[in-house]
């Protein structure tokens, strides 16, 4: 029999209460997944996904797992850290665009600051991938994806930290990544999924 894992302390209840209640873009849906067992001894996981117009299509999904081990951790920085995973489809001219992987990793960033959430030792990766049908499968039309997997340590303010404001950082990305309009002025976006098909 498995060992019996630690009751989560006040802080970390705390901590998924404020991912829980966090308002949402329209165009997000989530729902609660699975935490992993073995990156720390308290976890929480959230799956997403970009809706179309009609809510019939992701045009972009993701995940994020809060991490949190009592006393820090020396990797991390801290004793939290969030981890996330964003996918979305590409035309292949964008796909092939050698400045892809900086442009996604400045989503990041920019969603990150503007949405207000402090991060330390962010680190990740971009990455551009392509399938094409044959045989029974020729017909399916060729795709290229972008998948941006990354993770950072919350830097609390005043007020401590801002889990929602993580949380919307999160949702900044995979909005950009769908191509949806920018939130902010400035900020670079993929055309929207519906024209790339």
């Amino acid at each position: 029999m498995a060992p019996s894992r630690p009751a989560a302390p006040q802080e970390f209840a705390e901590a998924v209460a404020a991912l829980s209640a966090a308002p949402l873009p329209a165009a997000i849906d989530l729902e609660a997944l699975p935490a992993p067992v073995n990156l720390a001894p308290f976890a929480h996981a959230v799956g997403g996904a970009v809706l179309s117009a009609s809510g019939d299509e992701d045009l972009a999904t993701g995940r994020l797992v809060l991490l949190h081990r009592p006393g820090g951790h020396e990797e991390w920085r801290g004793a939290w850290r969030v981890v996330v995973l964003v996918e979305a489809d590409l035309e292949a001219e964008i796909a092939e665009d050698p400045l892809l992987a900086e442009v996604g990793w400045s989503w990041l960033m920019d969603a990150l600051h503007d949405h207000g959430a402090g991060f330390t030792a962010e680190s990740g990766t971009v990455s551009r991938s392509s399938s094409r049908g044959f045989g029974g499968l020729s017909a399916r039309p060729a795709t290229t994806a972008v998948e941006i997997r990354a993770s950072w340590t919350p830097l609390p303010d005043a007020d401590g930290i801002d889990f929602a404001a993580h949380l919307h950082a999160w949702c900044g990305l995979m909005t950009a990544c769908a191509g949806l309009p920018p939130e902010y002025e400035g900020v670079a976006n993929l055309p929207p999924a519906g024209s790339r098909r």
